[in-house]
């Protein structure tokens, strides 16, 4: 009976033990899963964590980025901006070049042209006063001819203009060519009509040359330039732009006397201005046995002399007897007034006068 309950008790301990041993592992299971469990849930919130820094750390980079790069665009467009208003200014600064155009045409003129005529002459009325007051020299040396008129003074004083008269005196035309006019100033008009060969010459050309650089209209008549152009008058003819050689030495036909208006005479005013229509085809036998006719010239291109009347009617480049140049400062007459009657001469005369003050007066 003994043996019994040792056996039971053996018995009931044994399944004390397992019982302790099954509650034993089922704490052990049941905190193991708990620990799993956190531990899994542990590792879940830090992956969701560094995930979120992760997210975070991207986004930040990417605003910065944009940041960034918007401020970059924005300090270049500042910097274009600026170098754009320094390239305005600079190019304000700077001196624009002249605008193209096209290049002018040259036009070739002939080798001899007519001297412009006044762009703005006097109106009529004012010339006529100013010609009434002009400071006229005269010297004329056909006073020593009783016989003949003195056809410059008698043109003169048709024209009812005032003149100090020299006659043939050539001290009183010295002095008063150094001097100058009675008002103190250079003359507005010198007229020498040199008809009595060999009484001007020498350095009275150097005191008319002195007049024309004075700005003094000049009306010469010389028909011995053939004996003296080499002298004093050389500057006077080189600047005009001729040169003189003999007319008809020891000739003794009234044909030879004849001159002829040329092609440049048809619209010139010496020529038409206040006269018109001259012809010089009736001539006087008055010098034609002193073996002398005068002297005829020839163009040498270099100054603006302009034949108006000549020997031949066509030829408008040698022969000439009559010239205007120096842009019409000179008026130059090769042959004898007296070989002509008056009432031929008047009006070449007074058209030679009229035009010497016009021009003068109009500033040339």
């Amino acid at each position: 009976m003994k043996s019994m309950p040792t056996f039971f008790y053996i018995m009931m301990r044994l399944r004390f033990i397992v019982l302790i041993m099954i509650l034993f592992l089922f704490l052990i299971s049941t905190v193991s899963c708990n620990f799993v469990a956190k531990e899994e849930e542990g590792n879940e919130n830090d992956a969701s964590l560094e995930q979120t820094q992760v997210a975070l750390s991207v986004e930040q980079t990417l605003t910065a980025q944009q940041n960034a790069g918007a401020n970059a665009t924005i300090a270049a467009q500042q910097a274009t901006i600026q170098a754009q208003a320094a390239l305005a200014t600079a190019q304000a600064q700077q001196p624009q070049p002249p605008q193209q155009t096209a290049p002018p045409v040259v036009i070739q003129e002939t080798p001899v042209a007519p001297p412009a005529q006044p762009t703005q002459p006097p109106a009529p009325g004012d010339l006529d006063q100013m010609m009434k007051s002009a400071q006229i020299l005269l010297f004329e040396d056909m006073v020593f001819d009783p016989s003949e008129y003195r056809y410059v003074q008698r043109t003169l004083d048709a024209m009812g203009l005032r003149y100090k008269d020299d006659g043939s005196a050539i001290g009183w035309l010295k002095n008063d060519l150094l001097s100058g006019s009675p008002a103190g100033k250079p003359w507005d008009l010198v007229i020498m009509a040199i008809e009595s060969r060999g009484q001007v010459s020498g350095e009275y050309f150097d005191y008319l040359s002195d007049a024309l650089n004075q700005g003094t209209a000049v009306i010469l008549e010389a028909w011995h330039l053939d004996a003296i152009s080499e002298g004093t008058i050389s500057p006077i003819l080189n600047k005009c732009g001729v040169m003189v050689y003999p007319y008809f030495p020891k000739s003794s036909s009234i044909n030879d006397v004849v001159l002829w208006p040329l092609p440049a005479a048809a619209q010139h005013p010496v020529m038409n201005q206040p006269n018109s229509g001259m012809s010089f085809t009736k001539a006087r036998d008055k010098w034609i046995y002193s073996g002398d006719l005068g002297s005829l010239m020839a163009l040498t291109g270099h100054g603006d002399a302009l034949f108006l009347i000549g020997k031949d009617a066509e030829d408008e480049y040698k022969d000439g007897a009559l010239t205007v140049c120096m842009g019409w400062q000179l008026i130059l007459q090769t042959f004898s007034s007296h070989s002509f009657p008056y009432n031929k001469m008047y009006p070449l005369w007074e058209n030679y006068i009229y035009n010497a003050l016009r021009t003068h007066f109009s500033g040339g």
